[in-house]
């Protein structure tokens, strides 16, 4: 018997990254605006921020993206707030991505584990700081894991084929990020951001067992709820640093920490910094901008 193979077409073709960007903006951020011939993807991870694409101001919520046309001026500030954002730039051939582009886009789980797995890849590929603007060039490390620049497009390349489809989020995932339970848990936390709350008190809260509280937490973010409530906390620590209105003593007080130390501690585990490391990382970003 004779095997004949099929060969398997491409659709969409990234063929090269311009840059590759994981910032995070005080809160009265202004980038004046470029243009470039080539795509580029914002996506808003904590806060909202305004972006321009050509003449058109559009908002852009947390959880949600845009991408911006080859030689369309855009420009990005922060909505009154201090945000974090994802932004790369990208060469792509595919006709098809003009239909996704100039949309307001909102991610569900699936693009969102897509972006984060795109940062994390490029954190190992390459040494150029992910928080640097102006960057015309990246610099990638000269020892790296097997394949992560090929992992760096093909995650790419999957999070445009969602977009140009509109595909919907699987089902198993789909289930769980769309669940009131799941959501009314998230806004408890989130709520009770800047207090203290054992485990026990959101399975009362709610009338749950812990191992169903575990499995949602486990499917949809994979970490625990009390490491999911942390979380949330250094996000609002870095808010809070960001805005330069507190010391660290007082933010860890704000957020229900029992000592500085142990806010020091959890910030360091979650974030790989120290608060003082990271106020003066925000620092000179800052500076860098103007």
């Amino acid at each position: 018997m004779v095997f004949e193979r099929t060969d398997l077409k491409n659709s969409i073709t990234v063929d090269g990254l311009y840059s590759m960007h994981y910032f995070e903006y005080l809160k009265n951020f202004t980038f004046e605006g470029e243009t470039h011939p080539f795509w580029e993807l914002v996506y808003a991870d904590k806060n909202g921020v305004v972006v321009t694409a050509g003449e058109r101001e559009l908002v852009l919520e947390q959880g949600q993206l845009f991408i911006h046309k080859p030689d369309e001026f855009h420009t990005i500030r922060c909505l009154e707030k201090p945000a974090n954002t994802v932004i790369f730039a990208f060469e792509c051939s595919s006709s098809e991505l003009y239909a996704a582009a100039g949309k307001v886009i909102t991610c569900g789980a699936h693009k969102r584990r897509l972006l984060a797995d795109i940062i994390a890849e490029s954190q190992k590929v390459f040494v150029t700081p992910l928080g640097k603007m102006h960057v015309y060039k990246l610099d990638k490390n000269e020892s790296v894991d097997f394949a992560s620049e090929q992992l760096i497009r093909l995650n790419i390349e999957q999070l445009l084929i969602l977009i140009i489809r509109g595909e919907k989020i699987p089902a198993r995932i789909s289930r769980h990020e769309n669940s009131a339970l799941v959501k009314s848990i998230c806004d408890y936390l989130e709520s009770n951001v800047h207090n203290r709350l054992r485990f026990d008190d959101i399975l009362v809260h709610f009338n749950l067992s812990a191992s169903v509280v575990k499995k949602l937490f486990k499917d949809n973010f994979d970490c625990g709820v009390i490491e999911y409530f942390n979380r949330l906390k250094v996000e609002t620590a870095k808010q809070m640093i960001r805005e330069q209105v507190y010391n660290f003593t007082e933010i860890a007080d704000r957020l229900s920490f029992n000592t500085s130390q142990y806010f020091t501690t959890v910030f360091y585990r979650i974030s790989g910094m120290t608060p003082s490391e990271y106020r003066d990382s925000v620092k000179s970003k800052f500076t860098e901008r103007h």
